[in-house]
């Protein structure tokens, strides 16, 4: 049968056998190692980022005890930072009188509780000035959120006194 073909037709039809064989193995094997191939470069770039994904979660978690430290997410008795306020101030400036301090205030939000503290002190400006640099310096049990100085007239001895009121906060975290 093969022996009445020319040389020419006998290399076409190696050609077509070829192109037949080809698209035969590519139906069966190739074509699912391609889409098998595929399928794994997905499933790797899911991985990678999801190893990522974890990266972010753990400095996630770093910035969230950062912050807590910053801000006072760590838990202190109110009345024992009330004392430490007292202390400082007592310890800070002799020349300065504590002329009030009000009871701890709590007030809670949603993911926290805050504790306030008020203070009104008497003094020079000077001094008044210097404390209150210290204090928001120095003191890290609560932070300094309000000041106002003002001035009141004494009739009696017909001088001004100047007042300083502080109100400082803590936070914790709420249960």
């Amino acid at each position: 049968m093969f022996d009445n073909l020319t040389y020419k037709r006998k290399f076409f039809l190696v050609i077509i056998g070829f192109v037949l064989l080809f698209m035969a193995s590519y139906k069966k094997t190739f074509k699912d190692m391609l889409a098998a191939k595929k399928e794994l470069n997905l499933v790797e770039q899911k991985l990678a980022n999801t190893d990522k994904s974890f990266n972010n979660l753990y400095v996630l978690k770093d910035d969230i005890k950062t912050l807590d430290k910053l801000i006072g997410g760590r838990s202190l008795n109110p009345i024992n930072v009330q004392q430490k306020i007292l202390d400082f101030i007592s310890k800070t400036d002799l020349t300065i009188n504590i002329v009030s301090i009000e009871d701890v205030h709590i007030s809670r939000g949603e993911e926290f509780l805050i504790y306030s503290n008020q203070i009104e002190l008497e003094g020079t400006y000077e001094a008044l000035i210097k404390l209150l640099y210290e204090t928001e310096k120095n003191f890290k049990d609560s932070r300094v959120v309000s000041t106002e100085f003002y001035s009141k007239k004494n009739y009696r001895t017909n001088k001004e006194t100047l007042f300083l009121k502080i109100i400082l906060q803590n936070y914790e975290k709420a249960k």
